[in-house]
């Protein structure tokens, strides 16, 4: 594996049997990087969670994973999932259940102390149900992703509605590579601040970075989703780098637990 002079930690990936690729591929890109660990992120539309948890099962403090259920679960499968391993479960920012409880899958996450990953766009992290999302469970962890779906296109106003959402502590906020926000191709021209932006509201310590592996391979690739911020974010300091990049993911994810 390729030495860093600080564990990083890819907080953002997909991989299926059936849709994207297998984590075979995923650790090849990891080792040849030197990402030490990743979240794996469940894609929409599947609830068939049980290659994640081989995957944990079988690579030993190297993964984490969020969960997709049915719209309709009572936190029966939730729970079931949890108890294999699985740490985390993805939700639209204004998630509402299908089943006798609408905040079923919200509640059940806060009971287990789970991870939120909060799949959303800038109006939607305004929604009336999102808000109620944060008034109803403080405590619990929730991980903004692809920065609150800003795009090349979003403007500086728009943005200002994501960071003010660092309020809330209990939120935490996925930087992606550059290519989610940037005009391509790489090395990119004329970056917007969101990064700046985005770690003056909420800090390193609640900031982390997600390759979006392997979606990424269509805008600037693995190796540039990490080699660009991490050139990119060099002022800053060696810690404060650590965070972004590792130490918050390892925080709140806790691969391998």
């Amino acid at each position: 594996m390729k030495e860093r002079e600080f564990t990083i930690v890819d907080t953002h990936c997909h991989i299926g049997r059936h849709k994207y690729e297998p984590v075979e591929a995923l650790l090849f890109h990891m080792e040849r990087t030197g990402v030490a660990q990743a979240a794996l992120i469940q894609y929409m539309g599947n609830s068939d969670n049980r290659y994640l948890v081989d995957v944990i099962d079988a690579h030993p403090g190297r993964f984490a994973a969020a969960m997709v259920v049915p719209s309709d679960d009572d936190g029966a499968a939730i729970r079931a999932w949890a108890e294999q391993g699985i740490s985390g479960i993805r939700l639209l920012a204004n998630f509402r259940s299908g089943g006798s409880d609408p905040l079923a899958h919200w509640r059940t996450a806060a009971e287990l102390d789970l991870v939120v990953s909060v799949f959303s766009r800038p109006d939607i992290l305004q929604s009336a149900e999102f808000s109620e999302a944060l008034r109803l469970f403080p405590n619990l962890s929730m991980v903004i992703e692809h920065l609150g779906g800003a795009q090349a296109d979003t403007d500086l106003d728009t943005f200002a509605t994501v960071t003010a959402l660092a309020q809330h502590e209990n939120l935490t906020i996925k930087l992606p590579g550059f290519g989610e926000f940037c005009h391509l191709p790489c090395p990119f021209q004329d970056v917007p601040p969101f990064a700046e932006l985005t770690l003056e509201a909420f800090g390193p310590q609640r900031v982390m970075w997600g390759s979006d592996w392997p979606p990424v391979s269509s805008r600037e690739g693995y190796d540039n989703s990490l080699e660009f911020p991490l050139d990119y974010l060099s002022g800053l300091s060696a810690d404060e780098r650590a965070w972004i990049f590792g130490k918050t993911a390892q925080k709140v994810w806790k691969p391998g637990r």
